[in-house]
């Protein structure tokens, strides 16, 4: 289902609003003052390390609040499409949907959202799905949020310099991703469910749960081994 949703709905379903970018909807003056407030940077934002990178973020109230500010309580809405957990990647996932009415224009916006499950040290099983799924709702409505402009600045990737000058599209994708353990070059994952996975979306689970790139066969051994060594720890005496 969650393949099925990638292909139905995963795309940004985007009326009146080209490439994710409110401001190209129209170059009218109250859109354009529109963008530049949903867009304007938040005096306090909080960070984070997941996986070695240090990542800047806004709050799900944060969020909230700089819609209910801009467009208004009654000038924007948001719900959940589909939902489920991904067991590969141990992860509750939603698809989140933001409508928001812009000089009598609906916008949608369709982004994906996750969370990482927080599961139990004895026995592997999650502790709270509910939360887990509230938590990649939030992460949808993020998403969703930055399609208006919402904190879409913290998304912004730097681009590398190579000797003092910005490193051409080829020097800055590097090598194909292949794996610590065995050497092998990572290959696209398609699952039962139509879920497909690029070598760079392996790779970075890899860095998150692992420190370390790995192939699918080493990532599931990986994720094995991570869950025997938790059970023990929790048989082993205070």
């Amino acid at each position: 289902m969650v393949g099925k949703a990638m292909a139905s709905q995963g795309r940004a379903a985007l009326t009146s609003l080209e490439n994710g970018s409110l401001e190209r909807q129209s170059d009218t003056p109250v859109v354009l003052d529109l963008y530049r407030r949903l867009a304007a940077p938040f005096d306090t934002t909080f960070k984070d390390v997941r996986g070695g990178v240090e990542l800047e973020y806004i709050t799900g109230e944060q969020c909230i609040s700089r819609l209910n500010e801009t467009l208004g309580v009654g000038g924007w809405s948001f719900l959940v499409r589909e939902h489920g957990v991904h067991a590969e990647a141990d992860e509750a996932w939603v698809l989140g949907e933001i409508t928001a009415s812009i000089e009598g224009v609906a916008v949608v916006g369709q982004p994906f959202g996750n969370h990482k499950l927080r599961r139990a040290r004895s026995n592997g099983t999650p502790v709270d799905i509910g939360f887990d799924l509230k938590g990649a709702a939030t992460d949808a409505l993020k998403k969703c949020a930055s399609l208006l402009g919402v904190g879409l600045y913290l998304s912004k990737k730097e681009i590398p310099l190579v000797n003092g000058a910005p490193a051409s599209p080829s020097i800055e994708g590097g090598e194909a991703p292949t794996c610590a353990e065995c050497g092998v070059e990572l290959k696209e994952t398609r699952f039962r469910d139509g879920t497909v996975w690029s070598p760079e979306q392996l790779a970075g689970y890899g860095r998150r749960k692992h420190d370390r790139v790995l192939c699918m066969e080493h990532y599931r051994l990986a994720n094995e081994a991570r869950r025997r060594a938790e059970r023990v720890l929790e048989d082993v005496p205070a």
